[in-house]
Formats: C-alpha cells, structure tokens, sequence
C-alpha cells in the first residue's frame, strides 16, 4: 500500500513537479480505442486500424493504467518495428507490474504498434505495403496500412498523452549499443523539457539530433510527431540482432520507472549511471548496391576518420563498396547480417 502525506502537501508537491516540467492533467477517464480507464483503474484492449485495399483490420494492444490522483499521462510505445523484441517484452512485463494505486497520472502502454510485422519477423518494413512505420507520421486515414497505423496512434496515444517515449532496439539485422535520441525542432523550452526527459531516461549515450522534420503535417518519425505537437519526445535504443538479452529488456525497464519519477508519477528518483555522454552529429552510412556486406568492426568501436569499417560485394565476391568512417567517433550500429539492399543503412557513426 502505497503512504500518502498530507492532502495538502502533496497537492503542493506535486505542482510544483508539474510546474517544473510544463505539465499537468487532471485525474479523468482515459479512452484509447476501445479502452475506458477510469482513475483506479488498469485495463487492456485494443486500437482498431480499419481495413484497406492492401491489408486486412489491424488490432493494437494496449494497457491504459490511470492512477487515482492528478499526474501527466505518459505514452510508452513498443514495436514501431515488429522484430524489436526487448521494448516489446519491456511494455508487456511493465504492463503487468503498474498498480494504478502507485501512480498519479496515467501512462498508455503501446505493446505492439507494428502487428503485422511482428507476426510475420520483417525488419524495418511492414509486409503489406512495405513501409517502414517510423517513416509514415502522422499518417493518413485513408492511406497504406502502415499510414493507417500511423494515423490511429498519432489520434489515439499521441494526441492524448503529455510525455512520449518512443522503445526501439537493434532490428534483426542491427548490432546496436545502446544510446538515444533527443531531437531538437527549434523550440527551446520544449528543448529544455525533452532533454530533461532524456537525462531522466538513464542512458549513457545521448545523440543530439537537428535532422528531424519540422511540418506536423510531415514528421516522419513518432517521437518526432509529438515534438511537433509540444509535448516532450525521446527516442530509446536498447537490444540488438533481433536477441532477447535480459540486460536490454532491463534496461528500459529502469529507464521507463525513471521517466515516471522524473515527471512526478511515481516516488522516488531516477536511477541514474552516471553522467551522460553527448553525441552531437551523427552520419548514416547507406549502400550503393545490392549484395554481400561484410562488417569490420563492431557497436561501440571508436574509429578513426577513413578507416574502413565494412566492404560491400556483390554476389561474386567482387568489391563494390568501401565503408569509411566520414570522421573520428563511435560506432552506434552496423549491419552484421549479409544481405544489404541498394540505398540501405550499413552503418551509423557518432562523434561526441
């Protein structure tokens, strides 16, 4: 059972937390699709994307937890790519765990956004139109499927929520370290508020990013959607090579409690590692051809400028391409898995 203070030191507390972080929302009756949550309550169900002429009706679970007191409501997203497993099973164990008696405020757990790519293991892509999902925000009502998912998370999670953390990990064919992204659009005190997130979240690695659309009407990515809607959006990175590795599932695990203690939801205060270490450019590298793609290096290995760190081929073991470092830094990913595709990421370099 969770010990309250008094009625009116806590209300005092708690806008003051609120105040800090540009946010406060009312205890009320949370709807996400056919979800009604009332405060005390914990419910499951799904989000409906209707049906079009390249796919059939999609169904998004989702656990809405609405505590009994005033706090921001929190989205947490899994599965914008369906072969990124630990923020799926991060979402499904944090799910069971959230007591709405410990909360204030109310967090959206999104356990699977990409249905029908993790039901048939496709990376980056879903298999009916073969759209990467964390390319068609805010998406349309009448579009493709994954513009249609897109569309009914934008109204139904983004538009609803005051915070958003958007769980990736390493697709299946991704060695990844883990690192986040805390994406700039020009607005300092949403700035200030979305690099507070990221501190709060407990990763090492930070990349600053000012590569993100600045249109509502194009954002493109998910977390980039809610930044352009005001409200505070990160981008996590943890797990690799389509694995299951108890460390990453862990890892967002403490990083979504810590998000919750950051913004006052729950007691308590962030676990943090240490100081964070801030990547202030990064590159994708892509490829210029179809074939065989053999890594030379690893995540996290610090390279030097024009050092090579891959070799494309084609199918005869003839060259195609040398992969070089365009600068001292750090590897954030690299494709360790053969098959590479013309205009494909190979490799993401950070230099701090």
């Amino acid at each position: 059972m969770r010990h309250h203070n008094k009625p009116s030191m806590r209300i005092f507390f708690i806008s003051i937390v609120f105040l800090a972080t540009g946010i406060l929302s009312a205890a009320q009756t949370i709807t996400v699709g056919d979800i009604k949550a009332k405060p005390g309550e914990k419910k499951t169900g799904y989000i409906t994307v209707p049906a079009g002429e390249d796919g059939p009706e999609v169904l998004i679970p989702v656990t809405v937890v609405n505590g009994q007191d005033d706090g921001p409501v929190l989205a947490l997203i899994a599965g914008i790519h369906g072969y990124e497993y630990p923020p799926i099973l991060a979402l499904q164990r944090l799910g069971l765990r959230l007591d709405p008696v410990d909360i204030d405020g109310a967090v959206i757990l999104v356990h699977v956004a990409n249905i029908p790519s993790f039901l048939k293991r496709t990376i980056y892509y879903n298999p009916h139109d073969w759209i990467n999902l964390n390319r068609a925000f805010p998406g349309k009502a009448d579009g493709t499927m994954c513009e249609r998912i897109a569309y009914v998370i934008t109204r139904e999670v983004i538009d609803r929520c005051d915070a958003l953390v958007d769980n990736h990990c390493g697709d299946g064919n991704e060695d990844l370290i883990e690192y986040l992204y805390c994406a700039d659009v020009d607005d300092p005190e949403l700035y200030v508020k979305t690099k507070a997130l990221a501190e709060a979240f407990g990763l090492r690695i930070i990349v600053h990013d000012t590569t993100r659309p600045r249109d509502p009407g194009q954002s493109v990515y998910c977390a980039n959607t809610a930044l352009l809607r005001g409200k505070p959006a990160i981008t996590i990175e943890s797990g690799k090579l389509g694995r299951t590795d108890e460390e990453d599932i862990d890892r967002i695990l403490t990083g979504s409690y810590n998000v919750m203690k950051h913004l006052g939801m729950i007691q308590g205060k962030p676990e943090l590692i240490g100081e964070s270490v801030w990547v202030k450019e990064y590159t994708i590298l892509r490829s210029e051809g179809n074939g065989i793609f053999t890594p030379l290096v690893g995540r996290g290995y610090h390279v030097q400028r024009d050092e090579l760190i891959g070799i494309l081929t084609d199918f005869f073991g003839n060259t195609i391409q040398e992969v070089r470092a365009p600068y001292n830094g750090i590897v954030l990913y690299i494709i360790a898995t053969p098959p590479m595709s013309e205009g494909e990421p190979m490799a993401s370099v950070g230099r701090f």
